[in-house]
């Protein structure tokens, strides 16, 4: 099949390989192969998505970016989360715990809950101490969805 000098499809590419193509690989190398295939499976997802809410949503992360670590944060977390709901973006979630806002940040953790339930997150270690915060918070909500978060 390979010497008939066209390229293979990736279909018979997968075929060879599963016959018998490759050596076996150690826990350590399919850990980390899956983790690529894994990253490249999100940034091939990016490419094909539209960002939430288009220009308008990229000018609204864009200002909740900007206003992080000012006063202005609670204003910028709120004008996006009416126009666009709760974001779904790690960074833009962490952005949003950092707002101060009860019921922002409760939306956020019903969001990461969602995406936990469905098998689609990933916390980073920075984030699960962010998440680990909230888990002590005096605030029986936020900490009863973080700790949740965390099991």
């Amino acid at each position: 099949m390979a010497d008939d000098d066209r390229k293979l499809t990736y279909s018979e590419r997968d075929r060879l390989r599963r016959e018998g193509g490759g050596r076996p690989q150690s826990g350590r190398a399919r850990e980390d192969e899956e983790k690529r295939s894994q990253d490249a499976l999100k940034v091939a997802d990016s490419l094909f998505s539209n960002d939430k809410g288009g220009e308008e949503g990229k000018a609204l992360a864009e200002a909740v970016r900007a206003a992080h670590g000012s006063s202005e944060l609670p204003g910028a977390c709120r004008a996006y989360f009416e126009a666009l709901g709760s974001p779904t973006t790690t960074e833009l979630i962490s952005i949003f715990l950092d707002s101060g806002e009860k019921d922002l940040s409760i939306t956020v953790l019903d969001e990461l809950l969602r995406q936990k339930s469905a098998g689609a997150l990933d916390l980073g270690v920075g984030f699960k101490r962010q998440i680990r915060l909230l888990s002590e918070d005096f605030d029986d909500d936020l900490a009863s969805r973080a700790e949740e978060l965390l099991e």
